[in-house]
């Protein structure tokens, strides 16, 4: 929300323009600089003008500076030096005299710095030039304590004066981004008659220094007194001003009609503007107050105000204002006047905070802070006055409604705090707090954390808005068919609390919502159905904190999904498992990334030659911890963490680099390796194997990648389109494990494969079951007549080989020919596969 105060991209404007009305008040003291008879030539100084030097710089620090809404107009009485320097100086004296010393006070005392110190340092030097010019064209050849000198010094001080108001009027719009004439107004109406008093004063230190010298320290004390006078007069002022800023920021307040933020906005503004502050922020307290509730905060900066939500506790946090929501006033006063802050913490210069009270009761606090001129403070004053504001701002802010508002916002936030924006479920939060006060009243209780099965599947298959869906239905069924709190924990994971439950009723529950959640769900044009994994933590039983209890239903949920068993009540052996899981989740990223795993092979031969034709790469993984952790946990943890494309492409690469040694040895293998169903679902996947047979010079026919059924089924329009795309690279593709999927007959013909890799489960069978013959038989000829290559995996005996071989299987896999081992330890092996144990295997093949 904006009003019309100067927006962001004026502010930078107006920088421009303010330099630019710098540079053009420099070039007019240029100009004016031979009229006024500037001599650039050195020459000694005189006594006079080391002595008004400091009088300049003197001028310049007893300063009265009158507030403009967001700079100041000072009055100085620099008259005094100003007009007997004319009188006694050379001009170049008087114009340097003029501007080193007064711009000295500014640069040392006032710390002025950038634009400005530039600005009035250039209005210096066009008040001395011109000065010059006026005084000297009025007064002739007179003298300059006679009346025409009197008229001269008159007339020069009126001139630079209108000159410097207009100077600084321009100024002040220009950074104000509007014109604002009652400045220009303040200043002709204040400062002329202070600066005909100023000349008057000053023509008498002329007279007294030709006339009586001796009397100069008579007139030093009546100038005192005047400045004394002065600040008296602006204090008075001020206070008018301020009053009359009162009475104006009451009547905006008990008429305005906004309501909401929009009267918040009003009133910020108008406390901004009656305390002359850059910003100005509006605290109320939670309707009902507690260590976690929440209250609002709206900051006014710069004409734009923010909204936020916060823990508000008078003792908590480091704002210097938090002592007002204890009800204590707090004025914040910069260290120095003109100096910056050397032990204040970061934050605003200076500010004032008071508390906010209705019908008695702290509602909350009102602040502004930094003062909008540096050159003042806050002070006690200003905080009194500032009191008197905040309470007819809590009598407008009930009027218009505010608090009722903002508290409904408040709420509204607290409530999606604790709720999950997709589902309406409590959260987390909400769950663990529940959990909290059963525990604390003890009254005991189930926790249950339930988790999607293949969850991933449906996101990944129909998009993340079918998962969204998906979840929402799930969260129907599961509110409706539970007595307790059910809460989203994230993803495709939720949880129940089922008060005053004990293990059974709490295993009796989790069959319930298994059987309710794996009822059809219409989705899409497609019926879905999704089965649950629970773990179930008792309360008291299986811990005393929230946390812990979550954790442990957690590994329960987890053990359940492992064992399929659906549902698991909390062992402590559990939580070993989620440690394990945990663990080896966090190490495989960095195992994948510094090749801490190893790639093994297992070759493979011609079933009636007996002749090593190609190799098999096998993951393995030998854990610091946990030892060797076998390849089907290693491609859960990598699908759940994001991991499996770096994988597939690790495996890749390094299966290719060791054929790559291998032919360097005169061994030309093909190499085989597996890759998931998420990589089946990566278009990427054909570009970077691509790659990877350029970067080692293997021809794309040497590589067979071995895919799953199942894993085409999850989604076969976009997996037969990456299919296809490898295909067309040349490399070869093998469907494994054939004949346990659902649907072999229905999509081998559609899959641009080679080869089929026939079950090791019905390769075992084969010397007990006549019935596992017939399968494969059958399976090898269907192959046979699509023109595709049989493999058959899982042959440990010389009979089971003989058998395949016998059955029409052109290759074998087995441990009978050979168990995985490293790629170094292959090399080995096929070096020694020669003479007697190849002729022996030939043999074999041929019986």
């Amino acid at each position: 929300m904006t009003d019309d105060a100067t927006p962001p991209a004026w502010a930078a404007r107006s920088t421009l323009l303010v330099w630019l009305l710098i540079g053009a008040m420099a070039a007019l003291a240029a100009l004016l600089a031979e009229p006024a008879g500037l001599d650039t030539r050195f020459s000694v100084p005189s006594t006079a003008a080391f002595v008004l030097l400091p009088v300049f710089a003197l001028a310049e620090i007893l300063v009265i500076h009158l507030p403009a809404e967001r700079s100041s107009h000072s009055h100085t009485l620099r008259e005094v030096p100003a007009i007997a320097g004319l009188s006694l100086l050379a001009p170049g004296e008087y114009f340097a005299v003029c501007t080193l010393g007064a711009g000295a006070a500014l640069l040392l005392w006032s710390h002025q710095r950038g634009r400005k110190l530039a600005f009035n340092i250039a209005l210096y030097a066009v008040e001395a030039t011109l000065g010059l010019v006026v005084f000297h064209a009025v007064l002739g050849a007179s003298a300059p304590a006679q009346p025409r000198g009197w008229l001269a010094a008159t007339t020069a001080v009126l001139v630079t004066d209108l000159v410097t108001a207009m100077a600084v009027t321009a100024v002040i719009s220009l950074s104000d981004g509007s014109y604002d004439g009652e400045v220009m107004r303040e200043a002709l109406r204040s400062g002329v008659p202070a600066a005909l008093v100023n000349t008057c004063l000053a023509l008498l230190v002329v007279v007294l220094v030709d006339v009586r010298p001796e009397a100069l320290p008579l007139l030093g004390a009546a100038l005192a007194m005047l400045v004394v006078g002065y600040r008296a007069f602006v204090t008075l002022g001020t206070g008018y001003s301020r009053l009359q800023l009162l009475y104006s920021f009451v009547e905006i307040a008990s008429t305005t009609r906004e309501r909401g933020p929009e009267a918040a906005h009003t009133l910020l503004r108008e406390a901004a503007t009656l305390m002359r502050a850059d910003r100005a922020t509006l605290v109320l307290l939670p309707q009902t107050p507690g260590v976690d509730a929440d209250g609002v905060r709206l900051d006014l900066d710069g004409g734009t105000m923010t909204r936020t939500q916060e823990l508000l506790r008078p003792d908590g946090g480091d704002d210097w204002w938090r002592a007002a929501l204890a009800g204590r006033t707090v004025l914040r006063s910069a260290p120095g006047r003109r100096r910056p802050s050397a032990t204040l913490p970061e934050g605003p210069r200076d500010g004032l905070a008071v508390p906010l009270r209705s019908d008695g009761a702290l509602v909350g606090a009102l602040i502004v802070t930094d003062r909008s001129f540096e050159e003042q403070t806050f002070g006690r004053e200003d905080l009194r006055l500032f009191e008197t504001l905040a309470a007819h701002a809590v009598v407008s802010l009930s009027k218009s409604r505010l608090m009722d508002d903002l508290r409904t916002f408040a709420a509204q936030r607290e409530h999606e705090a604790l709720h999950d924006p997709l589902t309406g479920l409590a959260n987390r939060r909400s769950l663990l707090e529940g959990v909290t006060a059963q525990l604390t009243d003890g009254r005991g209780g189930a926790l249950l954390v339930i988790d999607l099965n293949d969850f991933k599947d449906v996101n990944d298959t129909l998009g993340h808005s079918a998962g969204d869906a998906l979840l929402e239905v799930v969260a129907q069924r599961l509110a409706a068919s539970t007595n307790g709190t059910v809460a989203r924990l994230g993803g495709d994971e939720f949880a129940a609390l089922l008060p005053g439950a004990g293990a059974e009723e709490a295993l009796g529950v989790a069959e319930r919502l298994v059987h309710v959640i794996s009822q059809p769900v219409p989705l899409e044009g497609l019926t879905l159905s999704t089965g649950l994994s629970i773990g179930i933590a008792v309360l008291g039983l299986h811990g005393e904190q929230a946390d812990e209890l979550l954790a442990h239903a957690d590994a329960a949920m987890y053990a359940a999904k492992a064992g399929a068993t659906r549902v698991s009540v909390y062992r402590p052996e559990d939580s070993g498992a989620t440690h394990r899981r945990l663990v080896l989740a966090g190490d495989l990223p960095r195992a994948i990334e510094h090749h801490r795993f190893e790639v093994w092979f297992q070759p493979q031969a011609e079933s009636d030659t007996g002749r090593v034709t190609s190799a098999e790469a096998l993951l393995r993984w030998d854990h610091p911890e946990f030892g060797f952790v076998p390849p089907p946990e290693i491609i859960s943890i990598a699908e759940r963490t994001g991991t499996i494309r770096a994988l597939t492409d690790a495996v890749i690469s390094d299966a290719l680099h060791q054929r790559a040694t291998w032919a360097a040895a005169g061994h030309l293998l093909d190499i085989a390796v597996n890759i998931t169903p998420a990589d089946l679902r990566d278009a990427d996947l054909p570009a970077a194997v691509a790659r990877m047979l350029a970067e080692t010079g293997t021809p794309p026919a040497a590589l067979t990648l071995e895919i799953t059924e199942s894993g085409v089924m999850t989604d076969p329009e976009r997996c037969l389109a990456v299919l296809d795309a490898l295909a067309a690279l040349g490399v070869r593709l093998s469907v494994d494990d054939f004949g346990t999927g659902y649907s072999s007959l229905a999509y081998l013909e559609r899959l641009p494969v080679n080869e089929v890799k026939i079950d090791r489960s019905f390769v075992q069978r084969l010397e007990l079951s006549e019935h596992d013959a017939t399968v494969i038989r059958a399976t090898v000829a269907l192959a046979h007549d699509l023109g595709l290559h049989v493999v058959a995996e899982g042959i440990e005996t010389r009979v089971g080989w003989e058998r395949v071989a016998t059955l029409g299987c052109e290759q074998i896999q087995g441990y009978h020919l050979a168990r995985p081992m490293p790629g170094s330890k292959t090399l080995e092996w096929l070096a020694a596969d020669t003479g007697e144990r190849a002729h022996e295997r030939a043999a074999a093949a041929h019986l």
